[in-house]
């Protein structure tokens, strides 16, 4: 069945339309990968800065790989953007070479699957990363309150033994009266 240019005309235009909402769902992509990497490192740093301080941390090797794969996705963002730039410039300089129409889809699709590869890279970086965040902050959420528990009982205790002992010698002692005689 033959199109007419009607026909033609609209299918092109609804390719653009797809063309343009996937470019913007490619921008708030790597946008929301950065605000979440980025946002995920801070957010550990204040955390152990308040609230579980390195001296009283364990498994800490957990939160530098989680840091490690956060820098990774960050990096890789980058990079896509750089690539993606890239792809674009290679696309115009293949129209204006008169290249082909398949062999320009061709080359666009090959670049894309590189993109895509990044894309897909970043998301399990992203994902393994807040993953060993979360594993490390539960171990160390979990052990301050274990030590808090054990330090508040070895301080009641302290305390308390430490009354006894003191009414204890209270009641022992003895104290004498003696008179002075002025």
């Amino acid at each position: 069945m033959k199109k007419t240019k009607k026909q033609i005309k609209a299918w092109d235009d609804y390719r653009l339309s797809l063309l343009l909402e996937k470019s913007k769902s490619d921008d708030h992509f790597e946008k929301y990968i950065t605000i979440i990497a980025s946002g995920a490192l801070g957010l550990t740093i204040t955390f152990i800065d308040k609230i579980s301080p390195l001296e009283n941390a364990i498994c800490i090797w957990i939160i530098s790989i989680g840091w490690f794969l956060l820098t990774t996705t960050l990096f890789i963002n980058l990079l896509s953007h750089y690539i993606a730039s890239k792809n674009n410039t290679k696309a115009v300089q293949d129209i204006d070479d008169e290249k082909e129409y398949d062999e320009i889809v061709s080359g666009i699709n090959s670049r894309n699957k590189k993109m895509n590869r990044l894309n897909l890279a970043s998301i399990y970086t992203l994902a393994i990363g807040l993953f060993c965040i979360l594993i490390y902050t539960s171990i160390n959420a979990y052990n301050g309150k274990k030590n808090h528990i054990t330090t508040e009982t070895q301080d009641e205790y302290k305390t308390k033994s430490c009354t006894k002992s003191a009414e204890s010698k209270r009641q022992n002692d003895t104290i004498t009266n003696i008179s002075i005689k002025q």
